[in-house]
């Protein structure tokens, strides 16, 4: 029995797969179903962040984070 990370199986999803992985990933649902039981729940995961109402940072936010990388990135080129 094959096992497929979480990642992929995220992938799978958002039908980002290989057409060979995707192959896999439809034989294993066949039979194995811990597989099916926690694609249903990443399933319902991603529903559930659709619904979410989530607003942007703070523009102040964001440029705190890129003043930080920026510091960041004069450091490694030192």
């Amino acid at each position: 029995m094959e096992k497929f990370k979480q990642e992929v199986l995220v992938q799978y999803l958002y039908n980002e797969t290989s057409q060979e992985l995707t192959l896999a990933i439809e034989k294993a649902l066949q039979d194995n179903w811990e597989l099916q039981d926690e694609l249903n729940v990443l399933k319902r995961t991603m529903k559930q962040l659709d619904t979410l109402q989530l607003s942007s940072p703070r523009k102040a936010t964001i440029n705190a984070i890129l003043n930080y990388a920026k510091s960041k990135e004069e450091v490694s080129q030192d």
